[in-house]
């Protein structure tokens, strides 16, 4: 379904972000919600990738209203009509909304945020991101060294913020670790943030210590729960302790920084949803609820019988009456489940 009825609707992501992947591909968008490659860092030109003919498709495809690249359903920031998708008129950055209002295509400047998922390695095992734990060569590890070559040359003089990461843990990397430990900002002249994406599990005092002159820079972060109780816990987050995790956020809790907690929704956790929201507020951070999405670890089966937010499920009607108790609530963001509650929006 196109959302072409909104003539002013846009989403500026296309328009300044990027993230790089293990292979050196890079995208406009998470993967699994705009599944095709702007190009390779580690083959293509910079103009190629930023400027080339996907990215202009792109652009395309946001400016006419079709988002005919984009899948509508799983993207939750165009399925519940959030940033960056906006009204035309409500673009922050001037300079943008300039580019916009003359249906630009090729820009002069570069992306201005990126994500960082060339490194799979975590100190976890979930289930609904890898089979287990990531183990890695030294073709792997060389063709990172490539990468992050490539992305200051390229990405370095645009760049504003720095998500680490989109897939890997932070912490438990030991290239995001040293990315974040050893950061020279001359590599990146306009960095002003840095986002954490992570399990937290390593995130204690004396990590955060290590992160040196990078702290000044972390502004928020989001931490993948995915449970509001041990056994849970255990189960979604392999190699997780959920009094570690506990522990942990009661020391980032001090640290004055915007926290986001996430929870992708499941047929054993969907319960849980209420108290999760709960433990959120507890701590003073958000709430943040997703579908499961299949990333090629689960048998098809298995996935069905997960995925509660399937119509079809035999479950799915129960999940319905609980998530539609968060609809509203401060701090609970629903994600792609709230096109689901539709009757609870209204």
């Amino acid at each position: 379904m196109s959302v072409k009825s909104h003539q002013k609707l846009v989403c500026i992501q296309p328009f300044v972000w990027c993230e790089i992947h293990a292979d050196g591909s890079v995208f406009a968008c998470c993967p699994s919600w705009v599944n095709v490659p702007l190009g390779n860092l580690l083959r293509d030109s910079f103009d190629y990738i930023w400027n080339g003919p996907v990215a202009m498709r792109l652009r395309q495809s946001v400016l006419d209203g079709s988002f005919s690249l984009c899948d509508q359903v799983r993207c939750p920031r165009l399925a519940g009509r959030q940033a960056p998708v906006m009204p035309q008129d409500a673009v922050p950055l001037p300079y943008l909304r300039e580019v916009l209002r003359r249906n630009d295509l090729h820009l002069p400047f570069g992306p201005r945020q990126l994500n960082l998922c060339y490194d799979a390695r975590c100190n976890l095992a979930c289930p609904s991101c890898r089979k287990g734990l990531v183990r890695v060569g030294g073709r792997y590890l060389g063709r990172i060294r490539q990468i992050e070559v490539r992305l200051k040359q390229a990405f370095g003089p645009s760049v504003e913020e720095i998500t680490v990461s989109g897939y890997g843990d932070p912490f438990g990397s030991p290239s995001y670790l040293a990315f974040l430990q050893n950061l020279d900002t001359s590599d990146f002249p306009r960095l002003h943030t840095l986002r954490l994406h992570t399990n937290a599990q390593l995130w204690d005092a004396s990590a955060w210590e290590g992160l040196g002159l990078a702290r000044a820079l972390i502004r928020s972060a989001e931490i993948s729960v995915d449970a509001a109780s041990a056994p849970t816990y255990a189960e979604n987050r392999r190699g997780g302790d959920f009094g570690c995790l506990l522990h942990n956020l009661a020391f980032i809790a001090t640290l004055g920084l915007r926290i986001r907690l996430s929870f992708v929704v499941q047929r054993n956790n969907f319960r849980q949803m209420p108290a999760f929201a709960a433990l959120a507020k507890d701590f003073g951070f958000s709430a943040y609820f997703s579908q499961l999405s299949d990333w090629g670890t689960f048998s098809g089966e298995d996935y069905r019988h997960r995925a509660v937010h399937n119509p079809g499920h035999t479950e799915h009607e129960a999940f319905k009456d609980i998530a539609r108790r968060l609809v509203g609530v401060p701090g609970v963001d629903l994600g792609n489940l709230l096109p689901l509650l539709a009757d609870a929006q209204a």
